[in-house]
């Protein structure tokens, strides 16, 4: 099946500067070193793990002693950036009423953990499918009692570097988050990017780039996105070294190739048709990030061919829900940025709950996903 890519009204000569890349047998080589195995085998340790969310310091110290582990058994000098989040106190609670048991029915309180009444609107979302499967409808949520605390919970970012040989101080980022929300172990969202980032770091642990590439595992991406805030605040400082861009993975382990299996936020025809079938990879960017979509998708076609992906590599910044991870920060300061995912509760419905776990992940879909960001920072850091 061809790429699909995003039909737009907009004459191709603003969108475009498309890009073409023609294999080169050293790229190949080390693009071919990616291992499904190994991609499987992280996703399942963090899997057992467990959910990792801000809030639970052992497990956060688990899974960071874990990435850290793997970092240093390649080589690397791991470095950190604290991020810090106050504490939710309080009853959380969804008042609900029986689905079957028509107009008038008694509503009555389900609670919920009390961090959730601070994760946003999608984790609401979230738990509001879960509770209409059990068969409730939601009429709402309120937290009572509530306040914060003293004591922040306090979880780091993770780095690991390539230093370029030639402008060491021009650095290209790739990054996932490895937190989840509570009571979700999170395989796709997002121990998928997480499995990703460290497979590219151990395969590009001996490369000699011409630029920085650096290896980001940010904390509390659930919790406001406070780890990708927190580390552009720090790289926007007049003296920190030159970013040129951002690659961020998340939830990027569910493909089906079942007939309308693929949701969208909206669709609008010939401007954004998300395709029906839920077998792509989605490459969002902002227009002054286009060029680096571009680059991903070039790199796509070229080395992993098989992988299909779904371009917005130009239209993301007008839409709310290609804000949702880490990259967004990185937009809000002008920083180039793409965001690569499978589109999350648009196309599984695991999406924040405990049912997403390590069994539900299409490892050949990662597996190719992995070779095509692996593609993609060689071409943007050593050609």
């Amino acid at each position: 099946m061809p790429n699909i890519r995003l039909l737009l009204l907009l004459p191709a000569a603003i969108l475009a500067g498309c890009t073409s890349v023609t294999q080169a047998p050293e790229f190949v080589a080390r693009v071919e070193r990616i291992e499904r195995t190994r991609l499987e085998h992280s996703v399942r340790a963090l899997d057992e793990i467990g959910p990792r969310p801000i809030e639970d310091s052992a497990a956060t110290l688990r899974t960071t002693t874990w990435i850290r582990e793997q970092l240093e058994e390649w080589g690397y000098v791991v470095t950190e950036e604290e991020v810090t989040r106050s504490a939710q106190t309080g009853r959380f609670t969804a008042q609900v009423r029986r689905a079957d048991a028509g107009p008038g029915a008694e509503t009555t309180e389900i609670e919920l953990p009390a961090s959730f009444a601070s994760y946003g609107p999608r984790v609401r979302a979230a738990a509001s499918r879960r509770l209409r499967a059990d068969g409730w409808d939601v009429e709402g949520y309120s937290l009572s009692g509530g306040g914060r605390t003293a004591a922040p919970h306090i979880a780091p970012n993770l780095f690991a570097q390539v230093r370029g040989t030639e402008h060491p101080e021009r650095i290209i980022e790739v990054s996932a988050h490895y937190d989840t929300v509570p009571g979700s172990s999170g395989a796709s969202d997002n121990s998928s990017g997480v499995a990703v980032v460290l497979e590219l770091a151990r395969v590009l642990a001996d490369a000699t780039p011409r630029k920085t590439i650096r290896f980001c595992f940010f904390a509390a991406e659930e919790a406001g996105l406070l780890g990708g805030r927190v580390h552009v605040e720090n790289i926007t400082r007049a003296d920190a070294p030159v970013l040129e861009a951002l690659i961020n993975l998340d939830s990027i382990g569910h493909a089906t190739d079942a007939p309308d299996s693929q949701d969208a936020p909206l669709r609008i025809p010939l401007i954004a048709w998300i395709p029906t079938t839920g077998d792509f990879i989605t490459v969002i960017g902002t227009n002054a990030s286009g060029w680096l979509g571009n680059v991903f998708e070039a790199a796509a076609d070229a080395y992993v061919p098989k992988l299909n992906y779904y371009s917005v590599n130009r239209l993301g910044g007008y839409f709310a829900d290609a804000r949702r991870s880490d990259h967004a920060p990185y937009w809000d300061a002008d920083i180039p940025a793409i965001f690569l995912t499978d589109t999350g509760e648009f196309r599984s419905d695991t999406y924040h709950t405990h049912d997403d776990t390590a069994e539900t992940i299409d490892y050949e879909f990662l597996h190719r996903v992995a070779r095509a960001t692996a593609a993609a920072l060689l071409e943007l850091t050593v050609r």
